[in-house]
């Protein structure tokens, strides 16, 4: 009986290597705030096509 995890040969099965980093919070650090974003630029509201009331789209229903 084999011990141990065996690579398989085929590339595309192999685990990925995980990238170490030391960027962990740690217990009673302060949590970096993050840069305010800049400002959007308020733009007009565009032109949009104003739909039929209510009323007019009941009234054009065929009744049954």
């Amino acid at each position: 009986m084999k011990k141990g995890f065996v690579m398989p040969k085929n590339m595309f099965q192999r685990p990925q290597q995980v990238a170490h980093s030391n960027n962990v919070p740690r217990h009673g650090a302060p949590i970096p705030t993050r840069k305010p974003d800049a400002k959007k630029i308020v733009q007009p509201p565009r032109d949009t096509i104003t739909l039929p009331s209510l009323g007019d789209l009941l009234g054009k229903l065929p009744k049954s």
